[in-house]
């Protein structure tokens, strides 16, 4: 408590303390509150250097540098430094990196030569700068946080202190923060004394109710930080080391602060120990660091964890069910068709869904589980222990349905449904690389297998997607060399057997083994290889049809197959003439195949104006595989089809199945009621002809007339025949 005897002395030293504040000097001190300086860094292996990931703009006011001049280079901000505190801030770097924690430095940045005056901040030949760094383990590599402050204007004070009190107390009492000192009694009692203007407006309390007593101030901190701080405090005085500890609280009015605070420790004759200490606020600087690791940890759309920290947690969880025996599991989700709501609704609509499906996949799991946005439309959704397979099976049920519901977005309520891929771990691999590829290697299988559904990784799927990419790798090099071939199969009128034309069939050969149409065709679709595949294809089509037509004989009409891609091309009407025209070939002779999924799915709009494109040159249109897809009447009167092609499916068993004989006979009429030909696939044997004979189907094809063939001299040995019969 202050004695009555020492009133005159506060209240000389209050009124110098007030013209202090009111000085030129005093006022600009308290308009420029200490600069700083936040940076990230970062390298992948001890071997490399480190490169600064991040500077904010304070670079320019504590290094005297703008970040396009620092341009990451650690090393320009190195040789900034005094070089007498090079060895003891190397030190303290080495010893922090060894045991990966937070370290502390002060050190001296110098001025730039020939321009100290313009370039140091405020002009001065070099600054005192305190750095601080935190360790980002959540991060890839080695990641460290650092916030360097300048801290000139409180080491002047204290030299001023050194050389006059007088000179100190004008310049403490107005610099922001608190300064004072501070003692530890050594009978346990704490005293706080000599505190500057500044500890007003770090603690919202009048100096009187502080004076002395430090009870109100330790009554602010936040409980878990009051035992570490305590103890800070007690080693400082044992070891007589500069005190320094940051530490939350919350003031009187409710704000809540961080604090950082510095001591020089003291020991006195009586065996108290004293500190000249100075407090600021680094709330500021806190919320930096944590805005960057928040948009290091946080996807910035949905505020989901990002591919960062997933692989952070993942590993984690990775590490504890290794360690306890348990298990886990990891769904990876993507949404079906959502380009369609940025394509039709624009990216701001795509945006509003993204976001709604990141609160429904959170609401789908449980707390401890961890839900991930890691790029497009795909999700991640880490179980990090299970009990059993069902409670996946239930988790997947609850997202499927949930993420199914409408999102009303203006005037349209959107919809999407989603594709899964799951993996158990440790079991389908021991590192968060593992498992994500494992789970794209079953989303891929969802996907194919008509999306809306999920699918449990196997090994047997890695051995699938193995032989996709050798596959499609292999089919990209014979699309590049024009190493695909061409087998034309005969087409020939029902009623006489009289030859009308062939039908284009795609061949490969790959290391001397035929590689199927079924697998690789869809697998162009699926790799972007379609348009060009598809373009090779009928270039080969077109050309082997121009030399069967040089012998003297017409070879027909030739149909050839065409796939979505192709037809979303803008141009591909105009493409096809062009080919046409440079083959000497006529409109008249190309008929194009679709199947019901590529006329009716997705951009079925953009298909049916090239479609109507190329029936306007004069080129047929026939929809291939009729029956198995969706196809409608209202779609067929839309399209205006010229042909219907009967699936093999549904001839096979034409004369035992009577669902079957229905089924063509059906589509005959309907064909024949539509003014369209009708051709029947896979036709093997005399009576199935006859049956088709009977119902007035008008061409058929089948071994039954003719194999598929990619030579040429046996086709020209078969329209010889033809041509005699």
């Amino acid at each position: 408590m202050a004695t009555t005897s020492a009133k005159p002395e506060l209240n000389r030293r209050s009124a110098a303390r007030a013209r202090a504040l009111d000085s030129p000097a005093g006022r600009l001190i308290l308009a420029n509150p200490p600069p700083f300086c936040v940076m990230r860094v970062s390298r992948n292996s001890p071997h490399e250097r480190f490169r600064i990931n991040y500077i904010s703009e304070g670079c320019q006011a504590v290094w005297g540098l703008a970040d396009t001049e620092i341009a990451g280079d650690l090393r320009v901000l190195w040789g900034r430094i005094h070089l007498d505190d090079l060895p003891h801030l190397s030190d303290r770097l080495r010893t922090a990196g060894r045991a990966y924690r937070d370290w502390t430095a002060t050190f001296r940045i110098r001025s730039l030569e020939g321009d100290a005056a313009a370039r140091t901040p405020r002009g001065r030949k070099e600054i005192w700068a305190v750095a601080r760094g935190l360790p980002c383990p959540d991060l890839p590599g080695d990641t460290w946080s650092i916030i360097v402050t300048d801290m000139t204007a409180q080491v002047q004070a204290y030299a001023d202190l050194q050389a006059s009190e007088a000179r100190f107390r004008a310049l403490a009492e107005n610099i922001p923060g608190a300064v004072f000192r501070y003692r530890l009694r050594a009978d346990g009692a704490h005293e706080i004394f000599d505190m500057t203007p500044g500890s007003v407006a770090i603690w919202e309390l009048p100096v009187s109710e502080i004076g002395n007593d430090p009870t109100p101030i330790w009554q602010m901190i936040h409980p878990e930080d009051i035992p570490p701080m305590l103890e800070s405090v007690q080693e400082s005085a044992r070891t007589l080391q500069p005190w320094h500890y940051i530490w939350r609280l919350t003031t009187p009015s409710g704000r809540f602060k961080w604090l950082e605070g510095r001591g020089l420790p003291r020991r006195e004759e009586n065996g108290d120990t004293v500190w000249h200490s100075v407090i600021i606020d680094v709330t500021v600087q806190r919320k930096k660091d944590e805005e960057i690791r928040r948009l290091a940890d946080r996807d910035e759309l949905t505020g989901l964890a990002n591919r960062a920290l997933l692989r952070g947690r993942l590993d984690e969880a990775l590490r504890q069910r290794l360690a306890d025996g348990g298990r886990g599991a990891l769904i990876l989700l993507d949404l079906d068709h959502f380009k369609d709501i940025n394509d039709t609704l624009g990216h701001d609509a795509g945006d509003i869904f993204l976001r709604a499906t990141a609160e429904r996949l959170t609401e789908s799991v449980c707390h401890e589980d961890i839900v991930a946005r890691i790029g497009g439309d795909e999700f991640v959704a880490v179980l990090p222990e299970i009990a059993s397979e069902e409670a996946v099976l239930a988790t997947i049920g609850r997202i499927a349905a949930r993420l199914c519901d409408e999102v009303h977005i203006e005037e349209h309520a959107l919809s999407s449904s989603v594709s899964m891929g799951i993996v158990f771990f440790p079991r389908d691999g021991q590192t968060p690389n593992t498992l994500l590829k494992h789970a794209d290697i079953a989303l891929f299988e969802a996907k194919a297998a008509g999306r809306q559904t999920h699918v449990f990784f196997s090994p047997a799927l890695r051995e699938v997607r193995e032989r996709r990419r050798v596959l499609a790798e292999a089919l990209r090099t014979a699309i590049a060399a024009d190493a695909l071939s061409i087998a034309f199969q005969p087409i020939v009128e029902a009623s006489s057997n009289t030859h009308k034309g062939f039908e284009a069939l795609a061949r490969w050969t790959l290391d001397g083994q035929p590689i199927s149409p079924a697998e690789f065709i869809p697998l162009a679709e699926e790799t972007g290889l379609a348009v060009p595949l598809g373009k090779v294809l009928l270039a080969r089509s077109l050309s082997l049809a121009r030399k069967l037509a040089q012998t003297g004989i017409d070879p027909g009409t030739i149909s050839v197959n065409v796939s979505a891609a192709q037809l979303r091309e803008p141009d591909f009407a105009a493409t096809v003439a062009a080919m046409l025209e440079e083959h000497g070939l006529s409109p008249t002779q190309l008929e194009v195949e679709v199947t019901e999924t590529v006329v009716f799915g997705r951009f079925a709009e953009q298909i049916a104006l090239t479609l109507r494109e190329l029936r306007r040159l004069g080129i047929r249109i026939a929809l291939d595989d009729f029956g198995t897809g969706y196809a409608s009447l209202a779609h067929l009167k839309r399209l205006q089809v010229d042909r219907l092609k009967i699936d093999q499916s549904f001839v096979r068993d034409i004369e035992t199945d009577p669902d079957d004989a229905v089924i063509v006979r059906t589509v005959i009429g309907l064909a024949k009621a539509l003014g369209m030909d009708v051709v029947a696939e896979g036709i093997e044997t005399h009576e199935q002809l006859d049956f088709l004979r009977r119902f007035g189907c008008d061409l058929a094809q089948g071994y039954l007339f003719g194999r598929p063939t990619t030579r040429e001299e046996d086709l020209v040995t078969y329209l010889n025949n033809t041509e005699k019969v």
